[in-house]
């Protein structure tokens, strides 16, 4: 695709400087660009690689734009206006609608005829799929489920029965939605298994990454709000709630019952105990362990940086003395304030 940079301007709300009629195929690397490439730059450090660029075009901020060489898109955000035109230059690939001959669709699945279910799916029984929505090689979509409209299934994605997925949103290979939430009771030596009676709902323009799991609530639902995204491998157990426009990285895990407000971001490699409650706007940094709510937005961290491991080793040491030694401190400012009086 061939989109001239004028066209590029008024589609993503940038500042045209230069040639408007040149025209953009791809977008590159400011460091290896060539003619018909857009690049973009953020950052001054790639300024020795913006003088000398061979691309046809570069996403800038102003303050950049006397060392630019070509045209140019200037923004005070051009990661922003990046994404923009990648979007315009690398649309999403349509498929043809219409169920594939070795999928599985219940007589009384509501198939809409614009939806794709392409070969090997599975669609059981009162499942709704609405337009555009397309079920993608092998994923499986268990009785009562509904898929909103224009929403992508991944190639292998399991939605456990009774569970919803809104509008626009994409699930990525591996996810599963409503699995069993980890619920047992300990019965003499054993454990009884509770049943999990909720399920899964997730809003609109969600995008949820490979081998992610949400498990259906104990008895309350597990609530996904409007444009949540999830990267890869994230835990979320039964009955947790996210508000809307909350990101969350890989591998982190949250706990039962736990709700998450809107807007957060929420580091990789995270942990969530159960049954707490953070505020909206909550920063929370990488390997963070949560043990108590969090009433008011910002940033929080735990954890320590990383050592060489004989400091590591002699420092936690002293963590574990820290009680004995706070104690001590403070019997000696008793002692301290009774002498000055």
């Amino acid at each position: 695709m061939q989109v001239s940079l004028s066209d590029l301007a008024k589609q993503t709300g940038a500042r045209l400087d230069g040639d408007g009629d040149c025209l953009i195929e791809r977008i590159s690397e400011i460091s290896t660009a060539v003619t018909g490439d857009i690049a973009f730059v953020s950052n001054p450090k790639f300024k020795v690689f913006l003088e000398k660029t061979k691309a046809s075009a570069v996403i800038l901020k102003d303050d950049l734009l006397q060392s630019c060489p070509v045209s140019s898109l200037v923004t005070d955000n051009p990661r922003l206006i990046y994404a923009r035109v990648a979007n315009i230059l690398y649309p999403p690939a349509t498929k043809q609608s219409g169920i594939a001959v070795t999928a599985v669709v219940a007589e009384d699945a509501d198939v809409d005829k614009t939806a794709c279910i392409a070969a090997g799916a599975v669609v059981s029984s009162n499942v709704v799929i609405k337009a555009g929505a397309q079920i993608e090689a092998g994923s499986v979509v268990e009785s009562g489920a509904v898929i909103g409209v224009n929403t992508i299934i991944k190639p292998n994605v399991t939605i456990g029965y009774g569970c919803t997925v809104g509008d626009n949103c994409i699930l990525h290979s591996g996810v599963v939605i409503g699995a069993d939430g980890f619920g047992f009771v300990k019965d003499g030596e054993t454990y009884l298994k509770i049943p999990q009676l909720g399920f899964v709902h997730i809003g609109n323009d969600v995008e949820i990454g490979a081998n992610t799991t949400i498990d259906r609530g104990a008895l309350e639902n597990t609530m996904i709000g409007n444009g949540v995204k999830l990267d890869n491998q994230i835990q979320i157990a039964h009955g947790v709630t996210i508000g809307d426009n909350t990101v969350i990285s890989a591998a982190t895990a949250i706990a039962g019952s736990t709700h998450i407000g809107s807007s957060c971001l929420i580091g990789g490699l995270v942990g969530l105990i159960e049954h707490l409650t953070i505020a909206d706007n909550v920063v929370i940094t990488g390997r963070t362990m949560v043990t108590r709510s969090i009433s008011e937005g910002g940033s929080y961290s735990s954890g320590t940086t990383v050592d060489t491991t004989e400091n590591w080793r002699k420092n936690n040491a002293r963590y574990r003395q820290l009680d004995k030694m706070a104690k001590r401190l403070a019997q000696l400012e008793k002692i301290s304030k009774t002498n000055s009086d």
